[in-house]
């Protein structure tokens, strides 16, 4: 019961600070065109992106604080009632309803919302508040630019950037090349493979907790798929890809990291 009224407190608050946008205080049946073209698009989880990069490490992003509803959330002028989220394994639809800045995601769990609060005047963030676990959690979501085809893809887009940026030399052999890992899951200047995709949920973490997993492959060679174990050093400067092994494949989670398959080193920025 204080849970309740402690999360209740806390959003009354945020709700009573935000100013009312005269063009979107009506419920979402009303809601002008121009607040819906100002919410159309898909909206990531930015802190969650940002504390990969402090990390180095998705599962560290997890582990040392939370995991948000979801990790982006998109919203199509064209269905003014509801929004999409994605969570890394699959996508849902929520009900909502619009007054001023404030998005209700109405069952986001059985009989519970979630509130977005949108950040108006030009600013491209929205505040997610979650209190349907018991504990408020609140997190920063931002407008994406990339052109992605849904929300999932938006949000890799961002985690990539975060992980990732920079250019990189492969060390030991084959290390004068400029290797860049791009938000898109490109990777430029590096022979053996030439796309790579980051596990964010599910079946994916091949090794559990041990440590992160992500998909590599060629393009242009069929079913050349390969997954790796990756950990960065202390100063997140130096990439190591892992190769996994298990005695028993079909056992979720039995993977290890089994020798190093390849290390890259992060150029200090100019």
């Amino acid at each position: 019961m204080k849970n309740t009224i402690f999360v209740l407190g806390i959003l009354a608050l945020f709700l009573a600070a935000c100013k009312p946008d005269s063009k979107s205080t009506a419920e979402t049946a009303g809601t002008s065109i121009d607040t819906r073209t100002l919410l159309a698009g898909h909206w990531v989880a930015l802190d969650f992106c940002s504390r990969a990069n402090q990390y180095g490490s998705v599962l560290a992003a997890m582990n040392n604080a939370h995991l948000p509803y979801a990790f982006a959330v998109s919203f199509d002028p064209n269905k003014p009632d509801s929004a999409i989220c994605y969570n890394g394994i699959e996508r849902w639809a929520l009900p909502v309803k619009i007054t001023a800045d404030t998005i209700e995601m109405l069952n986001a769990r059985p009989g519970k919302s979630v509130f977005l609060i949108y950040h108006s005047q030009g600013n491209k963030e929205m505040s997610m508040f979650d209190g349907t676990t018991g504990t408020m959690q609140l997190d920063k979501f931002i407008k994406s630019k990339a052109n992605a085809r849904d929300g999932y893809l938006a949000f890799t887009v961002a985690l990539n950037h975060n992980l990732f940026n920079g250019v990189f030399t492969q060390l030991g052999k084959g290390g004068k090349n400029n290797i860049q890992f791009t938000p898109g899951g490109f990777i430029m200047n590096w022979g053996p493979f030439d796309r790579y995709e980051v596990c964010t949920n599910g079946d994916c973490f091949m090794a559990g907790n041990e440590i992160d997993v992500m998909t590599v492959s060629k393009s242009t060679v069929e079913n050349s798929e390969k997954y790796y174990g990756f950990r960065y050093s202390a100063q997140n400067d130096t990439l190591t890809l892992y190769n996994l092994a298990t005695t028993n494949p079909d056992e979720k989670g039995t993977y290890q990291p089994k020798g190093i398959a390849y290390q890259f080193f992060r150029k200090p920025a100019e």
